[in-house]
């Protein structure tokens, strides 16, 4: 068989694996149920039909959370030993490299099943959950994880969804366990801190409102956090790019400035939390003694919910050594300040 015939054959298979594997199908307009509500039948079916997450979330059911506390932040952490894979995965070019795509059909559990979204994305129940109602989005082509021109897709997915949940982005160098694909993350709204931290007028500084969007960064947080708000998809994608080329000039790079988002959608606004970032993981991640830390901060870490594998490293956090990971690998209060009146 040629080539071309292969190639052929190889589209044709992929094409009936996602057939397969579709049990819902969102197309945006005119739909008989929302988005929120297929994901939530989709969850529901799944945890019946997929032994391997209905383990998981029992799994996740037992799992420890403790709360830490800071002057004007809080974070849980969570002890979640499912997440050992994420944690510590290799992410350096090679091994990515090396590594088929877990994202990509042909290594998706064969129980997995999915909602199409948009004939372009497929949403998934997270086999690893660190939320209740934790799903990934994954694009059905192979393409690298990158935000800017990915954002409309972003936003596009929390309006379909909803004010009932929030969705998550990590940077291909700043939390992404598959940076070579395109993906999202979504849970339930009002289980990070961060979603109301960033709204007390205590912790917003620098208010402004400026072609379309009101713009804030946050004080007292531990993290420099940007915020951007407003009802028009075009403008918060536009203050974005200009928050993005700001953090370029900041530190120029080949590679897309380190960003984790979070981004809702209230039903006529939509907030879009910016977190950037300094590096992937704090100096104790990559210790070989006893003081090594497996936490590998991704968006739902800098949100407030701190993923621990292992239980030492879930009784020997505190807030100092809370404060201590963020000083190290996101951007302080004085930097976003900077970043603000750049933009």
């Amino acid at each position: 068989m040629s080539g071309a015939g292969k190639d052929r054959d190889s589209q044709m298979s992929q094409e009936a694996d996602v057939q397969r594997r579709i049990v819902a199908v969102y197309g945006g307009c005119g739909e008989d149920r929302s988005l929120d509500d297929l994901a939530t039948g989709l969850l529901e079916r799944q945890r019946r039909s997929w032994r391997g997450l209905a383990d998981s979330y029992a799994a996740l059911e037992a799992s420890r959370v403790r709360e830490i506390r800071g002057d004007n932040w809080a974070v849980k952490v969570q002890f979640n030993p499912r997440r050992i894979v994420s944690s510590g995965a290799r992410l350096d070019p090679e091994s990515i490299r090396k590594r088929p795509c877990f994202l990509c059909l042909p290594q998706l559990p064969p129980e997995q099943e999915a909602i199409l979204y948009r004939d372009a994305f497929l949403v998934l129940c997270n086999p690893a959950p660190i939320f209740p109602g934790h799903l990934t989005i994954v694009h059905r082509r192979h393409l690298p994880q990158s935000i800017l021109e990915n954002l409309d897709a972003l936003l596009g997915l929390a309006a379909d969804f909803g004010p009932r949940r929030v969705l998550f982005y990590n940077g291909p160098r700043c939390g992404a366990s598959a940076p070579d694909h395109l993906h999202f993350q979504a849970a339930p709204a009002g289980l990070v801190p961060v979603e109301a931290e960033v709204l007390e007028p205590r912790n917003r500084v620098g208010v402004r409102r400026r072609k379309g969007v009101s713009l804030w960064r946050t004080a007292g947080l531990g993290r420099g956090i940007l915020v951007i708000e407003g009802s028009s998809a075009a403008s918060v994608a536009s203050a974005f790019g200009e928050a993005l080329a700001a953090l370029d000039r900041l530190g120029p790079s080949d590679d897309e400035p380190m960003v984790n988002l979070l981004c809702t959608h209230t039903g006529s606004a939509w907030r879009l939390i910016v977190f950037p970032r300094r590096t992937l993981r704090p100096a104790a991640f990559y210790r070989e003694d006893e003081g090594r830390l497996l936490v590998s901060p991704g968006a739902a870490d800098m949100c407030g919910m701190v993923i621990t594998p292992l239980e030492k490293d879930f009784l020997a956090l505190d807030r100092g050594r809370i404060e201590g990971i963020f000083r190290e690998v996101a951007l302080d209060d004085s930097a976003l300040g900077s970043l603000l009146e750049a933009m």
